[in-house]
């Protein structure tokens, strides 16, 4: 490896030409540097390469007023020398080559504008290196601000000013975190009211602590002319609901206002849900900020109280609440109804029960399980939810039985559940006792059996056993087993039974073998009978057979099978009447009505006048009793048509058909003589002179 030799710096001859070519060489580096310098302390480098990640900051700058000014004119410091200047550059080189690598660069720059509270970074004399105090403020409309007293007090101007040279107003964010790719969220703005009290206050202890107290009247900052009501007080509904969203809201950071959906800002040094940790070098820096007493430590926008801007909330907002706001969890579970008994009117001014049912909905709706309907009052719709959900939770969460009571006997109201057609009747049905009972379906009972203490309520206690009820049952209900055996003691009460069991078929439901439900037994009883007989009746309930007489008497009932057309006398000849075929089907049934005896009862020898059925001989020998008028035509016609007589007496009879219009064609054929078996000659003169 080659030594350096300093022969030549020793060598008189050659030592004025190493002199020339070092200076030369220094001054080469130096104009190289100074150039260098100059170069990437200018707008295009800083935008094009060295912030060309933080795109939304290079947008915002052109935006501003500043646009002019180069960004070594804010972000250096005055008269800043060669060597800081050098350092700086050296430092954002290195640390922001690492950054762009590992992607730990801040997205947006600065986000937190802890750049701006840095008086030792942005003091006051680089903005006064051009405001100089020859230069006139205008501070906006409506707005007065003292800026010698803020610089009296360490004040800087970006402490206030922190967007002057990148304002975001117009801007479209285009920053996104660097490893989720989501937009960031825009810087806060300084000049907001809300910001403003991070210093100033009106009870004397600012946000930002003992160390910043300003004062914070409105004629401070506001001329007497100024409109001090927001626009958001003026907004339809702002009371009472409005006002109450608007304080419970956060604060934005950004416009220093409450707003329902915001994006907090980027913290150093920690990560967040929606945030990597960004700017390790300026991590690093605010670690050391504490200690720093160029730095302001003031409180962030959105850890302003916005109300307390304009109102001291422990009088303001206490002397009209009269109470704690918002209400801590103790009140809601514990105080509230002792504040509410006390200070009703205070309740009512925010939360309006009597056009709202504010309270109605918690503690006559989800307290009892019931879905509380605002658009209708509770005096209108408890009646359903107790006839519903009983007044269990009524009792065991609020009110004692004598508030229901006492209320109920000053206003005597009927509950129109009582209104209803079936309250208290409706139908009744027992079917195959014992294996299935009877059903309650009558309303109150429904709904006794479902709520009995609610029934209580105005009733009085003790259930179905209680006074009121057995004053209109007068006998234990629900029936005991042993009532369902001995019951038959009703029929000597059947206005008792009556009161409740409207419906005739309810016994008959029971006690008649064959009965339909709902169906009246007068009306199934004679197919029952018909089709089985009437012992089982006797055999179980009825004395005799003078019971049936007796009801069929007394309601001249007679059976829908005696209106036939064909019931006394046969239609077709081929055809016996159906009397005759029920007679031999169940005889003894013709007897209640008809009397013992068959058809030798008076009642049934009165209609046939001979003996029924025919005796043997009696197809031989009726001629005989006929020319003895033992019997007549109208006697044998009372059962049989003509038709009979003639199927027998008139050889070649058509059935069914009169013996005039076919005889002729027969007395052709075969003649008359036939005929004067039975008949005299003259016989048929008599009638064919008559035609």
């Amino acid at each position: 490896m080659a030594k350096i030799s300093f022969a030549g710096w020793k060598d008189p001859v050659r030592r004025p030409r190493y002199l020339i070519w070092t200076g030369v060489a220094i001054l080469g580096i130096a104009a190289v540097m100074i150039a260098a310098l100059g170069v990437t302390s200018g707008y295009f480098f800083c935008g094009s390469f060295c912030h060309s990640i933080q795109l939304d900051a290079v947008k915002a700058y052109d935006n501003g007023s500043h646009n002019m000014v180069a960004c070594t004119s804010c972000h250096m410091p005055v008269n800043g020398d060669p060597v800081t200047f050098l350092i700086h550059k050296v430092e954002a080189g290195v640390l922001g080559a690492w950054q762009l690598a590992t992607k730990t660069y801040n997205s947006p720059l600065n986000p937190t504008s802890h750049l701006a509270l840095n008086a030792g970074h942005m003091g006051e004399d680089i903005c006064m290196s051009c405001h100089s105090e020859n230069r006139v403020f205008t501070p906006s409309e409506g707005i007065i601000v003292d800026h010698d007293v803020h610089s009296e007090n360490h004040i800087h101007c970006t402490a206030c000013h922190n967007r002057v040279a990148h304002p975001e107003a117009d801007v479209e964010i285009i920053a996104k975190n660097p490893k989720t790719g989501e937009i960031a969220a825009k810087h806060a703005d300084f000049m907001t009211m809300t910001a403003c009290f991070r210093c100033h206050t009106l009870t004397g202890e600012s946000a930002s602590g003992e160390e910043y107290e300003a004062p914070g009247t409105c004629a401070t900052c506001h001329p007497a002319d100024f409109e001090l009501k927001p626009a958001n007080h003026k907004a339809a509904g702002f009371y009472p609901e409005g006002h109450a969203d608007l304080a419970v809201m956060e604060v934005d950071h950004v416009t220093g206002r409450p707003a329902e959906n915001i994006t907090r800002p980027v913290v150093y040094g920690e990560e967040e849900e929606s945030h990597e940790t960004t700017g390790a070098e300026e991590a690093e820096a605010e670690s050391h900020e504490d200690e720093d007493p160029h730095v302001l430590h003031l409180a962030a926008v959105e850890d302003v109280d916005y109300c307390g801007t304009c109102h001291v909330k422990e009088t303001f907002c206490g002397g009209c609440h009269g109470m704690e706001m918002p209400h801590p969890e103790e009140f809601k579970t514990k105080t509230h109804p002792d504040v509410a008994a006390t200070k009703i009117d205070k309740c009512e001014l925010c939360h309006q029960q009597s056009t709202t049912f504010f309270c109605d909905s918690c503690h006559h709706g989800t307290k009892v399980d019931w879905t509380f309907d605002t658009a209708v009052a509770w005096q209108t719709q408890h009646a359903k939810a107790v006839v519903e959900q009983g007044v269990t939770g009524c009792f065991g969460e609020c009110h004692e039985q004598a508030f229901c009571v006492d209320c109920h006997t000053k206003m005597q109201p009927l509950p129109s559940s009582h209104k209803a057609a079936d309250w208290l009747h409706k139908g009744l049905t027992v079917t195959t006792y014992p294996s299935t009972a009877a059903v309650a379906s009558a309303s109150h009972a429904v709904n006794a059996q479902k709520s009995i203490e609610s029934c209580d309520v105005c009733h009085g206690p003790g259930g179905i056993g209680a006074d009121f009820c057995k004053g209109c049952h007068q006998i234990e209900m629900p029936h005991p087993d042993t009532f369902k055996t001995n019951h038959v003691s009703g029929r000597n009460t059947p206005e008792l039974c009556s009161n409740c069991h409207q419906q005739k078929e309810l016994c008959s439901d029971c006690h008649h073998e064959g009965a339909k439900n709902g169906t009246p037994w007068q009306k199934q009883h004679p197919v029952t009978v018909a089709a089985s007989g009437a012992s089982g009746c006797f055999e179980a309930c009825h004395e005799s057979k003078a019971f049936c007489v007796d009801c069929h008497t007394k309601l001249s009932a007679v059976p829908t099978s005696h209106t036939a057309r064909d019931w006394t006398h046969r239609v077709a000849a081929d055809q016996p009447a159906k009397h005759q075929v029920t007679y031999k089907a169940a005889t003894d049934s013709c007897d209640y009505c008809h009397g013992d005896g068959g058809v030798e009862a008076a009642f049934c020898a009165n209609c046939h006048k001979l003996e029924m059925p025919h005796p043997a001989g009696f197809d031989s020998a009726h001629k005989a009793d006929f020319e003895a008028n033992k019997y007549t035509k109208a006697v044998c016609t009372n059962c049989h048509t003509q038709f009979m007589c003639d199927s027998c007496h008139h050889t070649g009879a058509v059935a069914n058909q009169p013996w005039r219009t076919y005889h002729p064609n027969l007395v052709k054929k075969d003649g008359a003589e036939p005929c004067f078996e039975c008949h005299e000659p003259t016989y048929c003169s008599y009638c064919h002179v008559r035609l």
